[in-house]
């Protein structure tokens, strides 16, 4: 009997993200280690500039690496093994997951530079009620959609546009089920609720110092951050299928 041939369109980035966490894996770089430049790394790939910086910011997004401009790119994590990746993803469900992230980049970072704009005190205080909602949650072991869920609709809620609150409202019962999604996706990073927190605070900070421009490009950062971690987890569930056929 024939040996069966498995043929799989790859990515390119995909190819440097498999790159990058085999040299980690395999002992050559180490948490700490700062990797060759870019154009260095790109030449060992042998793949342009641009298809290197978005396996490198996949990597970034996943709290694997962090880019420190001007500085370098460091080794920050250990990456996760890819055992338990086929139990979390679902192809269908992944594509739903970057539909409803790019959806929400076009409303959400928009609402967070008016946010940042025209919230008031109250605004300001249900905001930050939610974050740390969550921030309790996480300290007590706890992982529920709903202080993630209410820190985006306040942000909505202050918006004081009613257009947006009414859509909101309107697709309330979709985007909770987004976030079902992405929290189940999510705790396949040890890390992820570290991660949310750390970009929430950025957010924050910059709708509490009345920063448009700077809250949106937050929120887009937080959102593209989370289309990040997905893509991690369909690379390595794409290597994982191609181990095993």
């Amino acid at each position: 009997m024939k040996e069966r041939l498995v043929i799989r369109k790859k990515k390119m980035y995909e190819e440097v993200v498999e790159r990058i966490l085999q040299l980690i894996k395999s002992g050559e770089y180490k948490v700490g280690d700062r990797l060759p430049p870019v154009q260095e790394l790109s030449e060992m790939f042998g793949v342009g500039t641009p298809t290197l910086r978005e396996g490198l910011s996949v990597l970034s997004s996943s709290g694997i690496l962090e880019i420190r401009h001007g500085n370098g790119i460091y080794i920050k994590r250990f990456p996760l093994e890819a055992e338990d990746v086929l139990a979390q993803i679902n192809e269908v469900e992944y594509e739903q997951l970057l539909s409803w992230v790019e959806f929400r980049r076009a409303l959400e970072a928009e609402a967070a530079a008016l946010a940042a704009e025209r919230r008031d005190e109250a605004d300001l205080e249900a905001i930050e009620a939610a974050e740390r909602r969550l921030e309790e949650e996480i300290t007590r072991g706890e992982i529920t959609i709903e202080p993630d869920y209410q820190f985006h609709n306040t942000i909505a809620l202050a918006t004081k546009n009613p257009i947006f609150i009414q859509t909101a409202s309107t697709i309330e019962h979709i985007i909770r089920q987004y976030f079902h999604l992405s929290l189940r996706y999510g705790k396949t990073f040890p890390w992820h609720r570290e991660l949310v927190v750390t970009e929430h605070r950025k957010i924050i900070e910059n709708i509490r110092n009345k920063k448009p421009r700077e809250a949106r490009n937050a929120m887009l950062e937080h959102l593209n951050n989370v289309a990040g971690r997905a893509k991690l987890l369909e690379s390595l569930a794409k290597g994982e299928k191609l181990d095993k056929s």
